[in-house]
């Protein structure tokens, strides 16, 4: 270990006591704890640690009249009381106070591997070149881009993210979950997308995919890689949907679960991916890829596109940042399959660095579900608005006039 390393390291472990133990919004009694670690929170609030099922669901937000949107201050104001303690609405998602926290937020084991997303990608440096013509009054940088003949107003979808209720604490009905995240999407120009968890019931699924079905296929299909057999009859659920993609996240093999049908997830060989991508017409994506080499076995199979993601750091410990190991992804696979990321993207300039590093989308995972809670379909349109008007900013500053010109060159 890089003295660099052990100094990061300490730092964090500073940062996560301070975070889990001080007053850190003070504001209010809720706001004072709203870093404590969600387990030390319910045990003072009565409830079981491992089931966090004694604080009841927060309603539904409204704001004003019909039309009238809340602001970002609000979403996330109304967020941190409906997710406390599962989430604290940090101001910055780092992982850091909910290191450890499954079920809930946190990244697996330690945290590192969330919180390795967090840093690797601010450690990404952007040039800033403000002698350009890319914008007048007479002209704006074009955000927009195309994924699968899907026009999108931003490069940015919604990541798919299940388990609402483990997760949550069972805080919203799971419709209203799935229907506040395509909806609010759809709304902003862009997919949503639904999620499915262990062990879930036929039944429960497809209402689910009823979800898609009602906003006309604009959303991605994510499926855990359950055992072949299973994973085809949910893909057959999606492709009666009409899904604008299947997204399998060969990650939640680090879900194992041994030998229960219910429960299993498995590692997918290249001849597995092969049968799944051939048996459907649906764009099929392969999340998960953390290296070159499965990469390329991922486009072995046929797939259309792969998501470089390490499931949010949920999974395995001690993984690197998804912004370390994209740009060798994308010099092994770009141009001949689509390059989505995830790993800590709230912002406009995290979409920029993530496309010059070699993606071409992003998907949006944590800060989805703190809009869902916080403002329902208002939150995330209002989200996705404010990183597109983010995106266009920082677009203009770098001399980028659209989605395709970023590149490697703007990176400082």
């Amino acid at each position: 270990m890089s003295d660099h390393e052990a100094a990061t390291g300490r730092f964090f472990a500073r940062r996560r006591d301070f975070l889990k133990t001080s007053a850190f919004f003070g504001a209010g009694a809720l706001a004072s704890q709203a870093v404590l670690p969600a387990k030390a929170v319910a045990e003072q609030m009565g409830q079981s640690p491992a089931t966090k099922e004694a604080v009841p669901a927060a309603p539904a937000q409204h704001y004003g009249p019909a039309g009238v949107s809340p602001s970002v201050a609000e979403v996330y104001d109304k967020a941190r009381q409906a997710l406390f303690p599962f989430c604290r609405v940090c101001p910055q998602c780092d992982g850091v106070a909910c290191a450890g926290e499954y079920p809930g937020f946190g990244g697996a084991g330690s945290g590192m591997s969330f919180q390795n997303n967090f840093t690797a990608l601010q450690r990404v440096r952007l040039k800033l070149r403000a002698v350009n013509g890319v914008s007048s009054t007479d002209k704006k940088p074009d955000t927009s881009t195309v994924i699968f003949g899907h026009k999108l107003s931003l490069p940015a979808l919604a990541a798919p993210i299940g388990g609402s209720g483990v997760n949550f604490g069972n805080r919203m009905p799971e419709a209203q979950y799935f229907d506040g995240i395509i909806g609010g999407s759809v709304d902003a120009g862009t997919l949503g997308a639904i999620g499915d968890g262990l062990g879930d019931p036929m039944d429960v699924i497809r209402r689910r995919y009823d979800v898609i079905a009602r906003y006309q296929g604009k959303a991605i299909a994510g499926i855990k890689p359950h055992p072949q057999p299973n994973l085809i009859s949910i893909i057959r659920l999606a492709e009666v949907a009409n899904a604008a993609m299947i997204m399998v996240d060969i990650d939640s093999a680090g879900r194992y679960k041994g030998n229960s049908r219910e429960t299993m997830m498995e590692p997918k060989t290249v001849a597995q991916l092969r049968e799944l991508v051939r048996t459907t017409k649906i764009p099929f994506i392969v999340k998960g890829i953390m290296t070159p080499e499965d990469a390329l076995a991922a486009r072995e199979s046929g797939a259309a596109g792969v998501v470089v993601s390490n499931h949010g750091g949920r999974v395995l410990d001690h993984t690197p940042g998804t912004a370390e190991v994209l740009p060798g992804i994308a010099d092994a696979v770009k141009g001949e399959m689509v390059i989505f990321v995830d790993g800590c993207v709230h912002y406009g300039h995290d979409v920029l660095k993530y496309l010059a590093l070699g993606a071409d989308a992003v998907l949006v995972g944590r800060h989805l579900v703190r809009a869902v809670f916080g403002a329902g379909k208002q939150g995330v349109a209002l989200f996705f608005k404010t990183m597109r008007e983010e995106l266009e900013a920082a677009m203009v500053v770098t001399a980028m006039p659209d989605v395709r010109s970023i590149n490697r060159q703007i990176l400082a």
